[in-house]
Parts: structure tokens; C-alpha cells; sequence
């Protein structure tokens, strides 16, 4: 290399290492084209071009120029530089196998892997790989993996909420926020909420302390107020979560995935109620990239509403593509077929939805009898869980129970429970049941098994000893069949005087309660009437008699003759009426001026047409042929106005 190479080359590095330490990385990228114009083959300026190319977020061209042939010598070392380009251009499994070809597996490597690992949901695989990382190095970045390790236990605890999970120090708001997120997947409300509120706290604290502004760190904290809201809905606080959720979405948060979270959460507290702003909240929930800012699990949330969602908008075939998007991408078969099962009952066709949810089988079954039991078809429903895995269920059992009672099938009843005792006949915790025995035992009593029936009540009797009213059903069933050990075990039921004194029996022995309230108090009167009663008792019987009044009778009454029953008739109406000849009137009284009697006379609905009557009325030449009385005085009144 001549003198003159060589001093230039010495100059663009000088201007290379100026532009990296004052962070310009545009003037330091034209820098490694100078150095590696002068030399094509030095390494480190080729080296700073990938690092410059990835500080300018130019992540497609810093990976073309790792993966061109004519730099395999260059770039033969630079794995974790390929890796972190496959990683930001969301390739999470071209970036694993980039790293897992690596010879050695430096500490950026491990970190670079625990961080590919989260985004392909390996959870269990990252938290090993971090828990090594923490405890093998020592340095200034070691809160943040622990912040990073808490994050995966949440997500491995929202997988099994019942496993043991470690817990950190809450010396951050990260690991704060984190450890309020775990006991929020571990259906932990109450917990979590004090958790999340010392995190926002110390969130805002935070910011400002670093010289922000509030909005800052009103922004920072959003996500943990959103985490809040979650739980309060969970709480069954709705209203309280969907005032955050809007506050929260009314400052435009940068977050494009929190957005998503917060209207996918307000869709679900809308339901039915507000379907216009529900589709509105699901468009910002279902925008481009959130595939890749968003877990399986919410995406799969998501999608689950926004099928529920087009339930209720009245789009059966969109609902229909959100289901097949729900196994395809999430194997979420049975969600999908309930989905869509939903779908096509609200459009009337429930035979199909019958027939798509007995394909999948399971516990689907049971929401097919719903659907048999919603149309009203009850022996198809009978028969479905009868050939049901589910049929001895104690739910299921009770629910057969009260169908076969309701068509009157008891025997058939009274034959479900000698089916369950003989299935659970080896299970210990069968006989703790006890509302299936006492089920048990009125289905028998309603079949007439009586030996059947005093078993149940007996084994229900042995269940919960302390409960005296059990002892009183057994006591009930046995005294048709075994008198003798009815009044023995009698014994044992508690005197009447404890369990009520404020009975009078003499009083119900003496009352008529099966004749009725009203019957009941005209005995009690009549007999009060009869005894003794105390002095002044009279006094108060001649007060509440009525009084008397004496009929009013007309001025000119003859009391010998017995009176006319047409008395209170109008005189037009009454048999002995005679109209004076030479007057024709037109009687029209009753209701609105008509009688009973002239009101089908003078109803044109009731008139039927005939077909001369018909032509006469289309015809326009037809004069009218018959007026009313009324209308013929009014115009003999005229003519004599006229005459005069």
C-alpha cells in the first residue's frame, strides 16, 4: 500500500471514530463507504456499517449486505448482528437458527436468544435461559434481565396459574408492574391491584425525576393503569375499568399494541349494548402489524370477540371467516365451533348448529342440548345426554331428573339414579353428594320405589348428619313402609317446641285452612259471635253492624199493585209504546247516537253489494236513490222557507 493509501485510510478512520463517538451515524455510514472504497477487505470498517445500518433502524439493508455473497468473508463472524436484523424484521425463527449456528454462545448471544425465545412464546426455554444469564453475570444491566425474567413469569403464569412461580423484588416499576401482572393471571385481583398502584406511582416518580414532563409519565404509566382496569373488570367492576379504559385512550398513547388492549377490553364490556362504538374500538383492536406486537393469546382474544362481535352486528358471514381465522392460525376448534354454532341459531338454523357441535364431541355436547332445549324439542335432549359422556355428572344427572319428571317419566328417573349408584359404586367421594342423593331420593318416592327412595335419604342422612331435615324425609318415607324404624329414628328428631314456639296447635287443629282464607275468617267470626267475649264486647259488635237506611219510594207509589218491571226502560222502548201515526221517526240511540238495533242497518261495511249496486256506483250518471229521514225533513223545511 503506497504512502498516500495509506494516510487517507488513516484520515477516514479518524473521521470514522469522530462521527461513532458524537452518535452521527449517518456521516459515520458515508465514512465506512470511504474506508472500505480504500480497502474492501478491512473487517472493522465493514463491521461499523452494520453497527451504523442497525443504529439507523435500516434493518433490511444491514441484513442484504450480511447475506451477499461477495461479504461471506467479512460478515463470517458477525452473528449476532445477522441474528438481531432477523429479530427487528420479525423473522423470530431465522433469527434462532442464525444463533444456534453460532460456534460459541457469547453472553449478547444468550440475551439475543432469551429475547427470540419470548417473542416465539418458549417460555419455559427463556426463563431457564435467563435464570442462567442472571446468575453467571454481574454488571450494570442486571436489573433490567430481572425485569425481563419477571415478564416471562407472567406470561408462564397466565399459561399455568397454579404453578409455582418465583417472586422478585419490587425495587423497580418494572418489577412492580411485573409481579402485579402474575397475580393478576393468577385470578389474584385483590392482591394485584395494591401492586399495580405503588407501580404507577413509582413510574411517574421515576419519569420526572429524569427530567420529564407529566404527560411523559402519564404516557409511561398508561399500561399500568390499563393492567388495573383489567382487573377490576375481572372484578366484576365494570363500569370503574371502562372509565380508565376511555381516560387511557383519550390521551392517544404511542403504544399501538396497548390501544389494542384497552378497546378489545371495552368491546367486551359493551356486549350487545353499544354495537357502533364496539366496531369502532374493534377497528383500532384488529389494525396492521399488531401480529407481531401481540401474543398468540391476545390475538386470539381479539379475534374471539370480533366474531361475538359480528353476532351481534347482524354478519353471519364475517363471523364465519373470524372462526375459520380462529383455527387456522390458533387451533381454537371448539371456540370457533360454539362461535359459529351462536351464529347460525340466531339465524333459525338450528339443526345445523346440532349438527356442528356434535362433530366436535366433548363438552360441546352439552351446549347442543341447550340448543334442543331452546327449541323445545326435550326427548332429542333427553336422548343426547343420556348417550353423553357427561351423563353422570351430578349436573348433568340433575338436569335429565327434571326432563324425565317433566314428561312424567319418573320411573325412568327413578332408573337414572340405580345407573349412577351402580357407576359410582367404587368412588369414595360419591357418598358426600348430598344433593344428588336427595335427588335421588324424591325421584324414587315420585316412582314409588320406596325401598329405592328411603336408601337415598338414608345415605343423605349419613352425609350430613347434623342436618335434621334430612333425618325428617327418611323418617317421612319410612313410615309407609317400616313404621317401626321410622319411630325409632323419630327419636332422634328434636322436640316440636324447639324448632318453633309461636305455633298454636289447637288454633290449626280447629281452623278450616283447606277451605280458604276468606272461608277460614267467616268461622273464626261466626264462632267469636257465639262465645262470651269480654265486657264492652257488645258494644263494639252493635257498632261494627250496618245500619239500615229505609227505602226511598216515589210520591204517587201504589203499594197494592206490584211495580212495573219496564220502569226503568226509556218510554220508546217499553212494550206498551205506540208511535203516533202520520210521524215516521228514525229511532237512532246508543252509543255515539246509535242503537244496537239500527247499528248494522246503518253500518255501509256490513252492506253487501250486489253487482247492479256495484255498476250503479262505479257509473258517474247514477243519481242517489234513498236519503235518510233526517235529510228528507231538512229539505221539506227548505221548500217551506222557499214558499214563503
Amino acid at each position: 500500500m503506497s504512502a498516500n493509501k495509506e494516510n487517507n485510510l488513516v484520515q477516514a478512520y479518524i473521521e470514522l471514530n469522530k462521527f461513532c463517538q458524537s452518535g452521527d451515524y449517518d456521516r459515520a455510514l458515508k465514512a465506512t463507504g470511504k474506508v472500505l472504497q480504500l480497502a474492501p477487505n478491512e473487517q472493522k470498517a465493514f463491521h461499523c456499517k452494520i453497527i451504523c445500518l442497525i443504529q439507523l433502524h435500516n434493518f433490511k439493508e444491514a441484513l442484504s449486505v450480511l447475506c451477499n455473497p461477495r461479504n461471506a468473508a467479512l460478515a463470517a463472524d458477525l452473528h449476532f448482528e445477522k441474528a438481531y436484523a432477523q429479530y427487528r424484521l420479525n423473522c423470530p425463527k431465522e433469527a434462532l437458527q442464525t444463533v444456534d449456528n453460532a460456534p460459541e454462545l457469547t453472553t449478547a448471544l444468550k440475551e439475543l436468544r432469551a429475547q427470540i425465545l419470548y417473542r416465539l412464546e418458549q417460555y419455559q426455554d427463556c426463563y431457564n435461559l435467563y435464570r442462567d444469564i442472571v446468575k453467571n453475570t454481574t454488571d450494570e444491566y442486571e436489573d433490567e434481565r430481572k425485569a425481563n425474567m419477571s415478564a416471562v413469569v407472567a406470561n408462564l403464569a397466565a399459561l399455568n396459574p397454579s404453578s409455582e412461580l418465583p417472586q422478585f423484588d419490587e425495587n423497580t416499576y418494572e418489577l412492580a408492574y411485573n409481579a402485579g401482572s402474575t397475580l393478576a393471571m393468577k385470578g389474584k385481583y385483590n392482591e394485584a391491584l395494591p401492586v399495580l398502584k405503588r407501580a404507577e406511582h413509582s413510574c411517574s416518580e421515576s419519569v420526572i425525576d429524569d427530567g420529564g414532563t407529566e404527560e411523559e409519565a402519564k404516557e409511561e404509566a398508561a399500561i399500568i393503569r390499563v393492567q388495573q382496569a383489567y382487573c377490576l373488570q375481572q372484578m366484576g367492576k365494570e363500569k370503574e375499568a371502562a372509565t380508565i379504559y376511555q381516560n387511557v385512550l383519550k390521551d392517544k398513547p404511542s403504544d399501538q399494541a396497548l390501544v389494542a388492549i384497552a378497546s378489545n377490553n371495552i368491546v367486551v364490556i359493551n356486549r350487545d349494548g353499544n354495537v357502533f362504538d364496539s366496531r369502532k374500538r374493534m377497528k383500532a383492536a384488529t389494525a396492521d402489524g399488531l401480529e407481531h406486537k401481540l401474543n398468540s393469546r391476545q390475538r386470539s382474544a381479539i379475534t374471539y370477540n370480533q366474531a361475538i362481535l359480528a353476532i351481534y352486528s347482524n354478519q353471519p358471514d364475517f363471523c364465519k371467516q373470524c372462526c375459520v381465522k380462529l383455527v387456522r392460525e390458533f387451533g381454537e376448534d371448539k371456540r370457533a365451533a360454539l362461535v359459529e354454532a351462536s351464529s347460525l341459531v340466531k339465524e333459525g338454523k338450528r339443526q345445523q348448529a346440532v349438527t356442528l357441535l356434535l362433530k366436535q364431541g366433548g363438552n360441546l355436547a352439552l351446549a347442543a342440548a341447550q340448543v334442543l332445549l331452546a327449541q323445545g324439542d326435550r326427548k332429542a335432549a333427553v336422548k343426547l345426554l343420556e348417550e353423553s359422556e357427561f351423563k353422570y355428572r351430578p349436573g348433568v344427572v340433575g338436569v335429565l331428573c327434571t326432563l324425565l319428571s317433566a314428561d312424567n317419566e319418573y320411573e325412568k328417573a327413578s332408573n337414572l339414579f340405580t345407573d349412577v349408584y351402580e357407576h359410582y359404586k367404587d368412588d369414595e367421594r360419591f357418598g358426600s353428594l348430598l344433593s344428588v342423593w336427595r335427588a335421588a331420593g324424591r325421584a324414587h318416592a315420585r316412582a314409588g320405589a320406596g325401598s329405592e327412595a328411603a336408601r337415598a335419604h338414608e345415605a343423605a342422612a349419613r352425609a350430613a348428619p347434623q342436618d335434621t331435615r334430612g333425618l325428617a324425609r327418611l323418617v317421612k318415607v319410612l313410615a309407609q313402609y317400616d313404621p317401626q324404624r321410622a319411630q325409632l329414628l323419630a327419636q332422634g328428631l328434636p322436640p316440636l317446641h324447639q324448632l318453633e314456639t309461636k305455633i298454636d296447635i289447637d288454633a290449626l287443629e280447629s281452623s278450616k285452612w283447606m277451605m280458604g282464607a276468606k272461608v277460614v275468617k267467616k268461622t273464626v267470626q261466626s264462632k267469636q259471635e257465639q262465645s262470651p267475649g269480654t265486657p264492652g264486647s257488645e258494644l263494639l259488635m252493635k257498632r261494627k253492624q250496618k245500619r239500615k237506611r229505609k227505602t226511598k219510594l216515589p210520591p204517587n207509589a201504589d203499594l197494592s199493585r206490584p211495580p212495573d218491571p219496564e220502569r226503568w226502560l226509556p218510554k220508546y222502548e217499553r212494550t206498551a209504546y205506540r208511535k203516533r201515526r202520520g210521524v215516521r221517526r228514525d229511532v237512532i240511540k246508543g252509543s255515539q247516537g246509535m242503537s244496537t238495533n239500527a247499528t248494522d242497518q246503518y253500518d255501509m261495511s256490513k252492506q253487501q253489494t250486489t253487482p247492479t249496486a256495484a255498476a250503479a256506483a262505479k257509473s258517474p250518471r247514477v243519481e242517489k236513490q234513498t236519503d235518510s229521514a233526517w235529510q228528507r225533513k231538512q229539505q221539506q223545511k227548505k221548500k217551506g222557507k222557499n214558499r214563503k
